[in-house]
C-alpha cells in the first residue's frame, strides 16, 4: 500500500506542484497588492462637482423618458454632472442608462469624442492636473473587466493616459460613469498576483462554472497530494530507532532531505492554505446560510420600491460630487457624495445627518428587519471585532451598530449610508474560521499587529515556497529519469519504496 500511495504523490506533485508554487507566490504578491479596484475616494475625486441650481428635470421626468414601466430599484437612482450638464443615472432591470438633467432626454451611449473628453476630466480629477489621452478603445471585457459586478455597465471604453504611471480608466459607454482605474505597476504585478492566483485568464473567467470547477477539482486535488505527502512523511520518520546515518530522514541527497523535513514542519499548513482555498469555490454549495432569508430581510430594510413619481430632489448643496437615492424603512432618503471624501446622509425631510441614523432608528429598523426574532442586544463598535474588521484591501466603515439576535445571526448596521454593512449567520462563522482564518491568517492574536502579522505570513509563505520548490526539483528530476537515494535502514529493516 505504501509503494502506491509514494507512486500517487509523486505523480500528483508533478503535475500540481507547479501550480501549488504559483498559488504561493502569487499569495505572497496579493498580500501586499490588490487587484485593480476603483476605490471610493479616488471615485469620488475624479467626479465634477454638482451645480448649485437643481436640474430642470425632475427625477420622475427623468423616468418617464426612459418608457420604463416599473419602478426602479432601491439604490438604481443618481445624479451626477457629466460634460458640464447633470445627468441621471437610472437602473431598469440590470442595466444603468442615462438621462440629461436639462433636455429630459435619453443620452445616446458616449461617442469617442465624448470618451475621451470624459476621460480626461477624471484624469484630472485623480491626477490633479491635465494628462494627454495616448488611445481610447471601446470593449466589452478585459483582464480587468472581466468580472461580473461588471456586467450592467458593458462595454466600456478604455482611456489610456501617456503620463509617468500608465494611468488607464475604464468608462460605461451608457453610463459615462468612471468604473475602474488602473496604473502600470498594479497591472505588472497583478499578472504574478491575481490573475496567477485566481487563474483569471479572460477566455477561462468569462465562462464562470468551467473556471469555478478547474479551480475546485485542482484545489481539491493539491489538498489531497498534501495529506499523502504528511501520511508518507511521518511513515519515514524515526525519532528513535534512526537510519544508518543517525538522520531522522532517509534521505541523503538535499532536495529530497529538504522536502521531507520542510513537509514534516510545514506541510500542516500548506495543507490548510489548500483546503480553505478549495473551500472558497463553494463545494457542496459551501458555506450554505439562508439566502432567501437574507433577501427578505434586505427587502424589509429597504421597505417599499423607489417611488419614483413623487420623488423630489434634496437643496444643493456646495461640494457634493453626487447624489444617490436609497429607501430606508419604506421612506426615500438621500446619500450625497462630498468631493474631499466621505458621505452625508440626508433626511426625506431634507436634514443633513452627518452622523447619520440614531442608534434608536437602527435599533427600530432591527426589529423589524427580523420580526420573528428577539433581539439579546446591540452595540456601537468604533473598531473591528472577531468577524466584521478592516485589513490593508479590505476596509470597513466605523462605526457601526451590531445587533445580537436569539437565533445566533448578527447584523451591522452602518449608520451613515443607512445599509446592512454585515449579515451573519452560523454559515458565515464557519466560513470566517474555515476560510479567512485559514486562508489569510485572520487570527485574534494577529489582526492587530500589522507588520508583525504580515512578516508571519512572509515567513510561512517561504517555506512553503521552500517545500514545493523542492518537490518541483525532484518531480523534474524524476521526468529526466533521475532516480532518488536514500539511506539503509538499520539492520533487520525493509527499505521502501523511493518517492
Amino acid at each position: 500500500m505504501w509503494r502506491r500511495l509514494h507512486v500517487i504523490h509523486r505523480w500528483a506533485g508533478i503535475a500540481l506542484g507547479l501550480l501549488v508554487l504559483l498559488w504561493l507566490l502569487s499569495g505572497l504578491v496579493m498580500l501586499f497588492v490588490a487587484r485593480p479596484e476603483l476605490r471610493p475616494e479616488e471615485r469620488q475625486r475624479a467626479l465634477a462637482e454638482l451645480p448649485a441650481q437643481a436640474p430642470a428635470v425632475t427625477p420622475a421626468q427623468a423616468w418617464a423618458a426612459l418608457g420604463a414601466s416599473a419602478p426602479a430599484e432601491a439604490g438604481g437612482l443618481r445624479l451626477q454632472q457629466q460634460l458640464g450638464r447633470p445627468v441621471y443615472l437610472l437602473q431598469t432591470g440590470k442595466r444603468w442608462r442615462a438621462v440629461d438633467g436639462l433636455s429630459g432626454q435619453p443620452r445616446p451611449p458616449l461617442d469617442a469624442a465624448q470618451a475621451a473628453e470624459l476621460a480626461r476630466t477624471y484624469a484630472r480629477g485623480l491626477s490633479g492636473r491635465p494628462l494627454e489621452l495616448a488611445e481610447l478603445e471601446l470593449l466589452e471585457r478585459d483582464q480587468w473587466t472581466v468580472y461580473s459586478r461588471f456586467n450592467a455597465q458593458r462595454p466600456f471604453y478604455r482611456a489610456a493616459f501617456r503620463d509617468d504611471e500608465g494611468l488607464e480608466l475604464y468608462i460605461g459607454q451608457a453610463s459615462g460613469e468612471l468604473l475602474l482605474d488602473t496604473r502600470r505597476w498594479e497591472r505588472a504585478w497583478n499578472w504574478l498576483g491575481s490573475v496567477t492566483h485566481w487563474i483569471y485568464i479572460t477566455p477561462l473567467r468569462q465562462h464562470t462554472e468551467l473556471w469555478r470547477q478547474i479551480i475546485l477539482w485542482s484545489s481539491g486535488a493539491a489538498a489531497l497530494m498534501c495529506v499523502l505527502g504528511l501520511m508518507l512523511g511521518l511513515q519515514r520518520l524515526r525519532l528513535r530507532r534512526r537510519y544508518a546515518s543517525g538522520s531522522v530522514s532517509p534521505y541523503r541527497e538535499r532536495w529530497q532531505r529538504w522536502h521531507h523535513l520542510l513537509g514534516l514542519g510545514g506541510g500542516a499548513v500548506l495543507l490548510a492554505w489548500l483546503f480553505s482555498g478549495w473551500l472558497s469555490m463553494g463545494p457542496g454549495g459551501w458555506p450554505g446560510g439562508d439566502g432567501e432569508a437574507a433577501r427578505q430581510e434586505r427587502q424589509r430594510w429597504q421597505g417599499s420600491s423607489l417611488p419614483i413619481a413623487s420623488l423630489a430632489l434634496p437643496a444643493p448643496r456646495p461640494g457634493v460630487v453626487e447624489l444617490e437615492a436609497l429607501r430606508f424603512q419604506s421612506q426615500t432618503w438621500w446619500l450625497a457624495r462630498l468631493a474631499q471624501g466621505g458621505s452625508e446622509l440626508i433626511s426625506p425631510e431634507g436634514q443633513v445627518l452627518p452622523q447619520g441614523l440614531s442608534e434608536a432608528q437602527l435599533k427600530t429598523a432591527g426589529q423589524a428587519l427580523r420580526p420573528d426574532q428577539a433581539l439579546r442586544g446591540g452595540q456601537w463598535l468604533h473598531e473591528g471585532d472577531l468577524y466584521y474588521y478592516p485589513l490593508r484591501h479590505h476596509p470597513r466603515s466605523f462605526p457601526v451598530y451590531r445587533l445580537d439576535y436569539a437565533d445566533g445571526v448578527s447584523v451591522y448596521l452602518d449608520p451613515r449610508s443607512a445599509r446592512i454593512a454585515l449579515r451573519l449567520d452560523a454559515a458565515g462563522r464557519w466560513n470566517r474560521w474555515l476560510f479567512h482564518a485559514l486562508h489569510r491568517w485572520d487570527l485574534p492574536p494577529l489582526l492587530g499587529l500589522g507588520w508583525a502579522r504580515d512578516a508571519w505570513v512572509i515567513a510561512l509563505s517561504l517555506a512553503g515556497l521552500a517545500l514545493t520548490t523542492a518537490g518541483a526539483v525532484l518531480g523534474w528530476r524524476r521526468l529526466r529519469g533521475r532516480r532518488p537515494s536514500i539511506l539503509k535502514r538499520p539492520s533487520g529493516q525493509k527499505a521502501l519504496a523511493t518517492p
